[in-house]
This record gives C-alpha cells, sequence and structure tokens, in this order.
C-alpha cells in the first residue's frame, strides 16, 4: 500500500472519476485492461479495484484521480475487474478487500485489517514506486496480502 494511503487510514473510494478520465486523445486506441485479484480470503463485503495512470496520484493515495474503479462482490479466491473504456497505456492497479463495505482500508493503528493488493508488489510490505507497478500488459494478476 503506498505510504500515503496508509497513513491516511482511509480511502475515500465512493469517488467515481468522471467521463473525461475515459476520453481517447487524438491516435488512442481503446486496448483495456482485466485484473485479476487473488487470494481473496472469504466472501464477505467487496473487493474494490482502483486503476492509476499517474504517478503523482498513484504515490500520494489521490483515488479522485483513478481512470477506473470498479467495485466486485469478493469471492474466495478471485475476482476479476474488466476495464474495457481504457487506452492502451501504462496503469497501476490499487485494490483492497472491503469486508464490512464501508469503503475504506480499515487499520487498526497502522496496521492494516483488510486486504490490500498493489501491482509490481513482491510482498505484503513492498511499496513499488510508480515505474515498477505500472504495465503496458492489458491483463494483470494481483495477489492480496492480508496481514490480520
Amino acid at each position: 500500500m503506498s505510504a500515503a494511503i496508509l497513513a491516511g487510514g482511509a480511502w475515500a473510494a465512493s469517488l467515481v472519476p468522471g467521463a473525461s478520465a475515459n476520453e481517447l486523445k487524438t491516435g488512442e486506441t481503446r486496448q483495456g485492461l482485466s485484473v485479476t485479484v487473488k487470494n481473496i480470503r472469504n466472501t464477505r463485503g467487496q473487493v474494490i479495484v482502483l486503476v492509476m495512470e499517474d504517478a503523482h496520484a498513484y504515490q500520494s493515495g489521490n483515488d479522485e484521480a483513478a481512470v477506473g474503479y470498479l467495485e466486485i462482490p469478493a469471492s474466495t479466491g478471485s475476482v476479476r475487474a474488466d476495464f474495457p473504456e481504457l487506452a492502451g497505456g501504462r496503469y497501476a492497479v490499487i485494490a483492497f478487500h472491503d469486508e464490512n463495505r464501508n469503503r475504506d482500508l480499515d487499520l487498526e493503528g497502522e496496521i492494516p485489517v483488510e486486504g490490500y493488493a498493489l501491482s509490481g508488489a513482491r510482498d505484503a510490505y513492498d511499496e513499488p514506486p510508480f515505474q515498477r507497478a505500472a504495465s503496458k500488459d492489458p491483463v494483470r494478476t494481483i495477489k492480496m496480502h492480508y496481514l490480520k
């Protein structure tokens, strides 16, 4: 999880990006993005997936700048989030298992009590920079981590 997100303790994940986030620039084509989130421990709540294309927004945890946002019913094992409207580009993916459906990543102190996942993360404690988290690959798999 990015330090900004963990330090703040809450995600205002109810903010859905506007239509302008999905408008194509001249010469761009829709490639889409499909994200599989694996290692989900139970069926409680939902999995929230955010797609970021801006390094500063990603590092600061600015969820208002997400270009993709989905809430998916949790399923033990894995869920898939499809973003067919996205143009080809480099995207970082952030997800969390919102078990109590409050749209926040709940913490005890600074420790997440709900699962979280970051693209490019090597383990539960890795906070990859945008350069490593972002990829042009239109099919991605990220692993949910639980510390409690």
